[in-house]
């Protein structure tokens, strides 16, 4: 009887060591190839601003941030699965997303572009410097000015990203070509198999920058709202996990006001995508 218990308390005393191990760690699910947010180096080891980011919450909880590279489309599945505990990935809170995930309070703030190679859409369309807040009292307006700018040319899109709904349900017609990565995407546009672009407005400037892709250039105005939602940008976990977000949030909010958000931002994508009045 009293080996029986020796055995047992051992057991419970592994399995007590085993949690409180994975107490400590935060696994974090990345894509790895949207740079600046995220990135895979040579050596195979990811970098980027939400993997600097992340590693600054996991400071403040006192916990290890470990990460790990997946397609985008299968993120969502496996925090749900428990395989993962957190998502970076410049993930857009949306109504649609948040049915099946939960999020954290935002760390960043973006909006949506088009950018076009074609010097007719160019023409037709020319960069507007501000942000145009999508409404039902707007949106025929602009969608309208869209199509007309875009006749003729095909925008690259990714497929499991809100680019790709937001054309389905706002430019029929307008021809679109759907990719699985943002490098194939990429790689389409420098071929010239498409014209056009669909992205947040930070990633087209760091693709323009990092590409030397000089003819690329913004088109119209940035967008937020309807399938874009606030612009918004927060950490994916698990739908139910309070217990985790009640830990994150407060991490989060503090690198934000103390201005951590801002120094790497500015690091990484050379402007602040703090995420001013989204708290």
């Amino acid at each position: 009887m009293n080996k029986l218990s020796g055995i047992l308390t051992a057991a419970l005393m592994t399995v007590a060591t085993s949690a409180m191990a994975q107490e400590g760690e935060l696994r974090v699910v990345t894509e790895g190839g949207f740079a600046p947010w995220n990135l895979t180096d040579p050596s195979g080891a990811v970098k980027g601003f939400e993997i600097d980011f992340m590693n600054a919450v996991c400071g403040e909880l006192k916990m290890k941030c470990t990460f790990t590279a997946q397609a985008f489309d299968a993120m969502i599945p496996a925090v749900n699965d428990g395989k993962f505990d957190a998502i970076v990935d410049a993930l857009g809170v949306t109504a649609a997303r948040k049915e099946v995930i939960d999020f954290s309070t935002p760390y960043a703030a973006l909006c949506y572009s088009f950018a076009s190679v074609n010097a007719d859409v160019k023409k037709k369309l020319p960069f507007e410097d501000r942000i145009e807040i999508l409404t039902d009292a707007n949106l025929e307006a602009n969608m309208a000015r869209f199509k007309t700018a875009f006749e003729g040319a095909k925008v690259g899109t990714l497929a499991s990203g809100t680019s790709t709904r937001f054309i389905a349900k706002n430019l029929a017609g307008v021809a679109t070509s759907p990719y699985k990565t943002p490098a194939a995407r990429n790689l389409d546009l420098k071929a010239g198999r498409v014209d056009i672009l669909l992205a947040s407005k930070d990633n087209l400037l760091a693709l323009k920058k990092s590409d030397n892709m000089t003819d690329l250039e913004l088109v119209g105005p940035c967008l937020r709202g309807d399938l874009f939602g606030s612009g918004a940008v927060a950490v994916g976990l698990k739908k139910g996990n309070t217990e985790l977000k009640n830990k994150i949030d407060p991490a989060i909010k503090k690198l934000v006001d103390n201005g951590t958000v801002k120094k790497l931002s500015e690091q990484h994508f050379g402007i602040d995508m703090s995420p001013v009045g989204l708290q």
